[in-house]
C-alpha cells in the first residue's frame, strides 16, 4: 500500500448576505450608494474564489430642479357673504415642494386657488324685501376697531359712532343668532384700549361712552390686539374683524405685515371713511376678492346711509335672516 491525495482538500469560499443598501450620496443630479457582504469561509487550497464582496450603484438621478407637485382640488367653501355678491373659493395644497430652481405657484395664483360668485341678491333688495335693517343669522365672533384718531374731527368722530352703533344694533337684533362682539377703540399707541371683550355682552351703549382720543393712528397695533382677541373667540364661530378708519397709519409697514397675519386667522373688512381715507393702501392690506373686504365710505355724511350699512352686515355675515 502507498498513499495517496495526500494534498489538502480545496475549500471553496462562502459569502453571507447582501447587507441593504446605503443612503445615496445626493438627493439629486446622481449620486452613489453601495452594500456590502462579508466573508464567512475563506478560499483555501484552490477552492472556488470568493466573488465580489462590495456593489456599487448610481441612485437619484433625477435633475435637482424640480417644481413643485400640486394635489387636488379641495371642496368649494361657503359663500363669505350674505348679500351683494360674494364669493365661494377652493385651492390645491402643495403635495411635494419644489426642489433647487424648480418654481411653484403662489398661493393666490389661480392654479392653486379659484373662486365662484354666490348670493348675488343686492343687499338693498334684500333689506327692501325685508323693510328693516339686514339681520346676521350666522355665529360670529366680530370684533371692531373704531379709528379715534385726531385727523377724523369732531363731526367725523361723532358720525363714526354713530355707525359703530348702528353695527353693534344690527348685529344684536337677532334674538336667535350667537353673535360675540368685541369693542376696540385705537389711536396712538398709549391710548388704543379695550372698550368691551366677547364676554361682555357688547351694546350700542358701550359705543356711545366712547371718548375721543384726537391722537394718531396705531393701526397696527390695533390688528394685533384684535388678533389677540381672537384667541378667546370660538373655534366653530366665523371670525370677522371690521376696522373703521379714517387716517393713514402711523406705520404702514407694520400695518401691512400684522393685516397680513391677521388674515390667516380671521376674515377683515375694511371701511375707510371720509375723503382722505388712505384708500391705496386699503387696497394693498385687504385680501381677494378686494370687493368682498372694503366698503368704503367716501364722505361722513355717509356713515348713517343704511344701504352702505347694510353692504357692512353683508359683507360680515355669511347666512342673512
Amino acid at each position: 500500500q502507498e498513499e495517496c491525495n495526500v494534498q489538502p482538500c480545496p475549500v471553496d469560499c462562502v459569502l453571507g448576505m447582501w447587507s441593504g443598501w446605503s443612503s445615496c450620496s445626493a438627493k439629486c443630479g446622481g449620486g452613489v450608494r453601495s452594500r456590502s457582504r462579508h466573508i464567512k469561509v475563506p478560499t483555501r487550497h484552490g477552492g472556488e474564489p470568493c466573488g465580489r464582496t462590495e456593489e456599487t450603484e448610481s441612485c437619484n438621478l433625477q435633475s435637482c430642479n424640480r417644481n413643485c407637485v400640486l394635489g387636488r382640488w379641495g371642496h368649494w367653501s361657503t359663500c363669505n357673504k350674505g348679500c351683494g355678491g360674494g364669493h365661494r373659493m377652493r385651492e390645491r395644497l402643495v403635495k411635494k415642494p419644489a426642489i433647487g430652481m424648480g418654481r411653484c405657484p403662489a398661493p393666490t395664483h389661480r392654479s392653486r386657488r379659484r373662486f365662484r360668485r354666490c348670493n348675488m341678491i343686492p343687499c338693498w333688495r334684500l333689506a327692501t324685501q325685508q323693510g328693516r335693517m339686514l339681520e346676521c343669522k350666522s355665529k360670529v365672533d366680530l370684533v371692531m376697531a373704531v379709528d379715534s384718531s385726531g385727523s377724523l374731527g369732531q363731526y367725523g368722530w361723532a358720525q363714526s359712532k354713530k355707525l359703530a352703533e348702528a353695527l353693534v344694533k344690527a348685529f344684536s337684533q337677532v334674538k336667535e343668532a350667537d353673535i360675540k362682539i368685541a369693542l376696540l377703540e385705537f389711536s396712538s399707541r398709549r391710548k388704543t384700549k379695550w372698550i368691551t371683550h366677547f364676554a361682555d355682552g357688547t351694546t350700542d351703549k358701550d359705543v356711545k361712552g366712547m371718548k375721543w382720543f384726537r391722537s394718531g393712528t396705531a393701526t397696527d397695533q390695533a390688528l394685533g390686539m384684535a388678533q389677540g382677541e381672537l384667541v378667546n373667540g370660538r373655534p366653530d364661530a366665523t371670525a370677522v374683524v371690521l376696522v373703521i378708519t379714517d387716517g393713514k397709519p402711523s406705520s404702514t409697514a407694520r400695518t401691512l405685515a400684522a393685516s397680513k397675519k391677521l388674515q390667516k386667522q380671521a376674515k377683515v373688512v375694511w371701511l375707510p371713511i371720509g375723503r382722505r381715507a388712505p384708500v391705496k393702501l386699503v387696497d394693498m392690506m385687504a385680501a381677494t376678492p378686494k370687493r368682498d373686504h372694503i366698503v368704503r365710505f367716501r364722505d361722513f355724511k355717509l356713515l348713517t346711509n343704511k344701504p352702505l350699512i347694510n353692504r357692512v352686515i353683508g359683507s360680515s355675515c355669511p347666512i342673512l335672516k
